[in-house]
């Protein structure tokens, strides 16, 4: 196992313990025949992710950020996130996903809360 394999399998064995379960949805869009356009939210995945609260100050110091994020989520490298999915917790809540930095023994997936429908 090389070391890259192994500090791989320490995020997951950590989240195994620290984590929680969470279900990754992204949107698609249906157009009756009027072109009205239908938004429908399709499970891609259930991850493990440490969900922590992020500080503005941390938000600015990203490079042409745009968005502030809320909070972020430390998940196993490799997860099928993409900006503008929602991740949602055992309790019904969610938050949009802004962005995600990929690091090469796991993924940071940074969020901000939305106004519920």
């Amino acid at each position: 196992m090389t070391m890259l394999d192994s500090m791989k399998a320490d995020t997951v064995n950590i989240l195994s313990t620290w984590g929680e379960s969470l279900v990754v949805k992204r949107a698609a869009n249906s157009f009756d025949g009027t072109g009205k356009a239908t938004q429908t939210w399709t499970e891609v995945g259930t991850y493990l992710g440490d969900w922590q609260p992020v500080d503005g100050d941390l938000m600015r110091s990203e490079t042409g950020l745009a968005v502030k994020s809320d909070a972020k989520i430390i998940t196993p490298y490799g997860v099928n996130v993409l900006a503008g999915d929602r991740i949602y917790r055992a309790d019904g809540s969610y938050e949009n996903v802004n962005y995600c930095k990929v690091y090469p023994d796991h993924t940071t997936v940074y969020l901000t809360n939305v106004e519920k429908e």
